[in-house]
């Protein structure tokens, strides 16, 4: 039988010293670089134009108003106030791309006057007061498109949420709000 002599001080030495310098290598030179591929760059937001469709998360607060102030709208949350003493409360329904059907003949980007990729959030009205955003019916579905300085709202009558069942006469008239 043959024995194996242990391995030399040596040996376990330079083991442990690569190791070691394998580590180090990985924490100061590939952690950070793999660190600055992964994380978005600290550079402003590129210019884009300001009545341009959003496609993202914008969240919408703060005071709004159609040209010429005819229509003041204050949302806080998921409350929308007119300057008519008129409130709405709603909540996330669905989010749909706006070459979807609005109703049985027209897509949300032809009713809204949209791009057809922009990204229209539906909300459910759950609470509605006197706001007369729909010719004095009941408004029961908020279609919005956000941009960097507003939103285009198109109110929707109650019944069926808006799409391809959706009576044409049911869509309102579409608001452009702006800061």
């Amino acid at each position: 039988m043959s024995a194996t002599a242990p391995p030399s001080l040596k040996w376990i030495v330079a083991v442990g010293v690569g190791a070691f310098a394998l580590f180090m290598l990985g924490a100061l030179v590939v952690e950070p670089a793999v660190h600055r591929l992964i994380e978005p760059a600290d550079d402003p937001a590129p210019h884009r134009p300001a009545d341009r469709v959003e496609v993202g998360d914008a969240v919408l607060a703060g005071r709004y108003a159609t040209a010429g102030s005819t229509l003041v709208v204050q949302i806080k949350g998921g409350a929308l106030s007119t300057g008519t003493g008129g409130t709405l409360t709603s909540e996330p329904h669905r989010l749909v791309p706006a070459d979807q059907q609005a109703s049985l003949s027209t897509i949300f980007a032809d009713a809204m006057t949209v791009p057809p990729q922009a990204q229209i959030e539906i909300r459910r009205i759950t609470a509605e007061e006197d706001t007369r955003l729909c010719a004095g019916h009941p408004v029961g579905w908020l279609a919005l498109a956000v941009r960097r300085d507003g939103f285009v709202m198109m109110p929707v009558r109650q019944g069926p949420p808006p799409g391809a069942l959706t009576p044409d006469d049911q869509l309102c008239a579409v608001l452009d709000l702006s800061r």
